[in-house]
């Protein structure tokens, strides 16, 4: 990103002289986006020359940005490709790339990957680029996928063109025996069908990894209903990790709506971790302090003692994220005197 177009010649001369041919195509398609009209011929020459087909075609394919009439090559680079894994990336890589008239080459080099997986990937990449007249074959390479995952995930990268088969990609999803997966596929659904919220949060609730659980918790937040964050709301309380189930309060924080978040600030005080609990209450102050003051008092004095259970810096630390309920409930004032009131007690505590 450094280089001038004066000094592009010596830094190609130096690439050229790299005898690792991996690193040779990291440095040339490095520097592909630099590069002048006068010095890309020297380029593709020196992608030419690599002999290992996943580097000369990754060189070739950061190439074609600025020189699109090779894209016949680069596509023969990569269906010569062995390891099919390297190949569809090369592939998917491409998709963007890609013209019209060489789509139907492509989708060809896809159908013969043997791997539903990798053959996946390619399929979902070139969703967005297909012409009406193939669309047909995609649909029919999409559905004589087995594994129900890849499947789905395919008919639903194409059913943003084809909307009638958004259907048939739910029933795939719903055959996903990994729950993460199947959770995970029907949060992204949800996007092109609200209705299909309850059944994704549904599904994220059933996954046993705690981890899987709440990343897939977390991504469905922003989409939900707010009938749906309640239930979001039980399930954090079962999960049993401090820390996961702090993140999934932390990212419940913005959402909430104000007749949730007493309860809310109670499952974030029986965090008995500091670090974490502090994290949620910190969250959860800004949208404390926009409730009214009555309601919040209230809620305060709940709080405050629950807190003060607990040992001296833990309660100083959850003052300190409380802070903008304190100034909600009494403006400066009030941050002075509980400053006051900690220095005073502290004396105390030598």
């Amino acid at each position: 990103d450094k280089l001038t177009p004066e000094i592009l010649p010596e830094a190609l001369a130096a690439a050229r002289q790299i005898q690792s041919e991996w690193f040779r195509a990291q440095v040339l398609s490095a520097l592909a986006d630099k590069l002048t009209p006068e010095i890309l011929p020297e380029v593709l020459a020196a992608a030419r020359q690599i002999q290992f087909e996943w580097c000369r075609a990754q060189v070739l394919s950061a190439l074609a940005e600025k020189l699109p009439e090779i894209l016949p090559e680069v596509l023969t680079a990569a269906r010569q490709i062995q390891s099919e894994w390297f190949r569809a990336q090369v592939l998917s890589a491409l998709a963007d790339k890609l013209t019209p008239e060489i789509l139907p080459e492509v989708l060809a080099a896809a159908r013969q990957i043997q791997f539903e997986r990798e053959r996946t990937q390619i399929l979902s990449a070139l969703a967005d680029k297909l012409t009406p007249e193939i669309l047909p074959e995609v649909l029919a390479a999409a559905r004589q996928i087995q594994f129900e995952w890849c499947r789905a995930q395919v008919l639903s990268a194409l059913a943003e063109k084809l909307p009638e088969i958004l259907p048939e990609a739910l029933a795939a999803a719903r055959q996903i025996q990994y729950e993460e997966y199947r959770a995970q596929f029907l949060s992204v659904s949800a996007e092109k069908s609200p209705k299909l919220l309850p059944e994704a949060l549904a599904a994220a609730r059933q996954i046993q990894s705690e981890r899987e659980r709440t990343s897939v918790l977390c991504a469905l937040i922003d989409k939900l209903t707010p009938e749906l964050l309640l239930e979001t709301l039980v399930a954090s309380r079962q999960i049993q990790s401090k820390e996961y189930r702090a993140q999934v309060l932390v990212a419940l924080a913005e959402k909430l709506t104000p007749e949730l978040l007493p309860e809310t600030l109670a499952v974030a005080r029986q965090i008995q971790s500091e670090g974490y609990r502090v994290k949620v209450l910190s969250a959860l102050a800004k949208r404390l302090s926009q409730m009214p003051k009555n309601q919040l008092f209230s809620l305060w004095q709940s709080t405050i003692h629950t807190l003060s259970l607990r040992t001296r810096p833990n309660l100083l630390s959850d003052i300190t994220a409380l802070t903008p309920v304190i100034f909600a409930l009494g403006g400066e004032e009030a941050i002075k005197n509980t400053a006051i009131a900690v220095q005073d007690v502290s004396r105390w505590w030598r």
